[in-house]
C-alpha cells in the first residue's frame, strides 16, 4: 500500500512506483502499470495536485465538479473543455460516466431515494454497517460497442474508531489524465456525507480515503512527466489544495 499525507504525495509515490512498473500494451498503447495497487490519503480534503510538472487546470476541474452535481449525462457543456467526452458520447451525445448523475440523481427501484440517500440512510441505522455503497459501473453499461465503459466500480463508506473512510475500488486509472480528477470528485462525495452524518453523529471525525486500482497506469507520452513530477515534488515543498482553495 502506498500511504500518503495527500494527493501530491500520493502523486509522487505512486510515479516512483510507475517508473520500475512492467509495460503492457492494452489496445496497441503502450502503458507501464501497477496491479490492484492501493493508496491511503489521510487529509482527503488535501485532494487538488499543486505539483506543476503535472500542469493541472483548477479550471476544468471545477467545470467537471459542476457537471457532476448538474447530473447531465450530455456533454455538450463539459465537451468544450476536454473533447475527451466528445469522443466517448453515444449518438445522443450522452455518456456513462457522469458521475453525479449516477450517485445523486439515479433513483432506486426498492428504496425511497438515490444510492447518496443509501449510503447516509445505512450509516444513520447502523454505525457499524458494511452496505453502505454506490455502485458506479453497473450491468446497463456492458453493451456492444461501448464507448465510455465506467472505470469506478464502487465506493465504500465505513464508520470506524469514530471516522468517516472512504474506499473507492476503481477497474481502471490513469495516473496522468484520471487520478488528479477524480479523487478530488470522492473527497468531495467523502465529505458530503461526512456532513450528512454529523448531524446525526455529533463527535464522528472524517477518517482517511482508501483508492484501489485493478490496473494504475500512465501512457508512453506521459513516460518522461513521471520523471519531473518526481524533481519537481523533492526540489520544492508542495502542498496541495483543497476544493474551497481553488474556487
Amino acid at each position: 500500500m502506498i500511504k500518503a499525507k495527500d494527493i501530491d504525495q500520493a502523486l509522487y509515490k505512486i510515479c516512483k512506483k510507475l517508473k520500475n512498473a512492467p509495460e503492457h500494451s492494452p489496445r496497441n498503447q503502450k502503458t507501464k502499470e501497477l496491479i490492484q495497487e492501493t493508496i491511503e490519503i489521510k487529509n482527503p480534503r488535501s485532494c487538488i495536485i499543486d505539483n506543476p510538472a503535472r500542469k493541472f487546470s483548477n479550471k476544468y476541474l471545477l467545470k467537471e465538479l459542476e457537471w457532476y452535481n448538474s447530473g447531465d449525462r450530455s456533454v455538450k457543456e463539459i465537451g468544450k473543455y476536454a473533447s475527451l467526452w466528445n469522443k466517448i458520447a453515444d449518438e445522443n451525445g450522452n455518456v456513462n460516466s457522469n458521475y453525479g448523475h449516477i450517485a445523486f440523481f439515479q433513483e432506486l427501484e426498492k428504496f425511497d431515494g438515490n444510492q447518496f440517500d443509501w449510503v447516509v440512510e445505512s450509516l444513520k441505522d447502523d454505525k457499524d454497517s458494511r452496505q453502505a455503497i454506490i455502485n458506479f459501473n453497473q450491468t446497463h453499461h456492458k453493451y456492444e460497442n461501448v464507448k465510455d465503459f465506467v472505470c469506478t466500480i464502487n465506493t465504500q463508506y465505513l464508520i470506524r474508531n469514530n471516522k468517516l473512510i472512504s474506499i473507492t475500488n476503481m477497474r481502471s486509472n490513469d495516473v496522468i489524465f484520471g487520478f488528479g480528477n477524480d479523487i478530488p470528485f470522492f473527497s468531495n462525495l467523502q465529505t458530503q456525507i461526512f456532513k450528512n452524518l454529523k448531524e446525526h453523529y455529533s463527535n464522528l471525525r472524517l477518517g482517511p480515503m482508501y483508492h484501489t486500482a485493478g490496473s494504475l497506469h500512465v501512457y508512453e507520452r506521459h513516460f518522461e512527466m513521471l520523471d519531473n513530477i518526481i524533481k519537481e515534488y523533492e526540489s520544492k515543498n508542495i502542498k496541495s489544495k483543497k476544493i474551497e482553495d481553488i474556487l
